[in-house]
């Protein structure tokens, strides 16, 4: 048995495991990178199919940073690589995500952080100077997005209703008796 690899399994009541018979090798760990760069819709997604009655207060989203590209409409914006370039570009862009979520969420549910970077950093890159660099442009980010920040946090540290603290009592109940109830 191996623990399910899903964003829900690090959910306590969502963890399950997947049974793999001796002659099948387990599956390959996915990054999001290879499949999907902004997972942050896929993982709406899947609350909304853990908890379908329960509406999302706040979704943060946290970028590795971008870089601003120019040149797209210029004159010379036509080698094969630069072609090859755009395509591969638009495939992993994080950002076509984050502008549909922020234009269909409700105001103050949903935030991006996603500094923007001097220069294009790999994801393996070690080497001190350039993440000392990394880490200054992260700071400058934070402290222009201050506000922001403090809202996120004003939101993730609120108290919850009496409504709410009621409601999830009650489905708590409800989860114990159908648990109960399908094993006998």
């Amino acid at each position: 048995m191996l623990p399910a690899r899903s964003p829900a399994a690090s959910h306590p009541h969502a963890y399950s495991t997947i049974p793999l018979a001796s002659t099948v090798a387990p599956p390959p760990p996915w990054d999001g990178g290879l499949l999907i760069n902004n997972p942050t819709a896929l993982a709406i997604h899947e609350c909304k199919c853990l908890w379908p009655d329960t509406p999302l207060e706040c979704v943060v989203s946290l970028g590795t940073g971008r870089i601003e590209t120019a040149g797209k409409t210029s004159a010379t914006y036509t080698s094969l690589k630069t072609k090859l370039t755009n395509v591969i570009s638009s495939a992993t862009d994080t950002e076509e995500v984050h502008a549909m979520l922020d234009a269909f969420l409700p105001p103050d549910t949903y935030f991006r952080f996603n500094p923007f970077v001097s220069e294009e950093v790999s994801m393996d890159e070690s080497r001190l100077e350039k993440l000392n660099l990394l880490q200054a442009e992260g700071i400058r980010y934070l402290e222009r997005n201050e506000e922001k920040l403090k809202k996120v946090a004003c939101i993730l540290t609120r108290e919850k209703s009496s409504i709410q603290r009621v409601t999830e009592w009650a489905r708590l109940r409800v989860d114990m008796y159908n648990g109960l109830s399908s094993k006998l």
